[in-house]
């Protein structure tokens, strides 16, 4: 037959052999723990206090946590304890079992938010780098702009900096693609963008060589004199934005009467249109353009 192990209750700090020890350092605190747990009634089966245990087991589980002790009290026949005291202590333990359970909910949601926070970066980051994946292709990277515009403005508005930096040596590409979006063009392009970045563009990708350059396919070429005539590229339902005109040539929305634009008020801005006419008088000149 196995030997029954005996152990002690630590009550008060103090360890507990007896119902006499248990009575001199009864502790409400230790008490509820060790009933909550089973010590309790284990400390009562080993040590052979079969009353007690039969007492403590009857005890109702559903009855409060002030009626609980108080049971307890009743039946360890402990020195009659101040009800205010009951109170008190009930109060504090309550306090801190909230504050524990508490502090368990938001180290669960401190771990969900990071998680989020994580997985957001994470989505980012993907989405950054299948753009550089996809350098040649506008028709992805145009949807990867949308996505970065619909998922992840909040980062790119922290990291439009870097990102510019990245995007100019893997995929400059997709620098055109991002400036087809209204959301972004602030960050790069125009009076209120980066100077650095504007400046950039400005001298290293717009320039007739090097937009031919990066956009291939993508860029649209007209060389036409027009007689003096606004002549109609594009219709009024095609988006597209115009990368440089030559001096002495002038553009405009399609069906707009009033609008003439120069060389001085498109060059260098990357400004959309709806639709494209045309007024050229060298057809030795170049238009160019994109498809948004």
């Amino acid at each position: 037959m196995a030997k029954t192990i005996k152990f002690n209750l630590i009550l008060d700090d103090y360890p507990v052999r007896n119902l006499e020890g248990l009575q001199e350092h009864f502790s409400i605190e230790d008490m509820l723990k060790y009933y909550d747990n089973g010590l309790l009634l284990r400390w009562l089966k080993v040590r052979g206090y079969e009353k007690q245990y039969t007492d403590v087991e009857s005890i109702d589980k559903t009855i409060s946590r002030k009626e609980l002790i108080k049971a307890l009290i009743k039946i360890f026949e402990v020195a009659e304890m101040d009800e205010a005291e009951i109170e008190k202590s009930i109060m504090i333990l309550t306090y801190l079992e909230e504050e524990k359970e508490m502090n368990q909910i938001y180290k669960e949601n401190t771990f969900a938010k990071k998680q989020i926070i994580e997985d957001y970066h994470s989505g980012y980051d993907a989405l950054i780098i299948h753009m550089e994946e996809n350098k040649e292709n506008m028709a992805i990277l145009k949807a990867d702009a949308i996505q970065l515009e619909k998922e992840y403005l909040g980062l790119f508005e922290l990291d439009y900096f870097k990102l510019y930096s990245r995007l100019a040596n893997n995929a400059p590409k997709a620098i055109f693609a991002i400036l087809t979006r209204d959301v972004f063009r602030k960050f790069w392009i125009g009076e209120e963008a980066d100077e650095g970045i504007y400046n950039h563009i400005k001298s290293s990708m717009l320039t007739k060589t090097k937009v031919k350059e990066i956009l291939g396919e993508d860029l649209k070429i007209v060389k036409r004199n027009t007689q003096a005539m606004w002549d109609p590229i594009e219709r009024p339902e095609t988006k597209l934005m115009v990368i440089q005109i030559q001096p002495g040539t002038f553009i405009k929305n399609a069906g707009e009467f009033s609008e003439k634009l120069s060389y001085a008020d498109v060059n260098d801005k990357l400004l959309r249109f709806n639709g494209l006419e045309y007024q050229c008088n060298n057809e030795n000149h170049e238009l160019l353009y994109m498809e948004v």
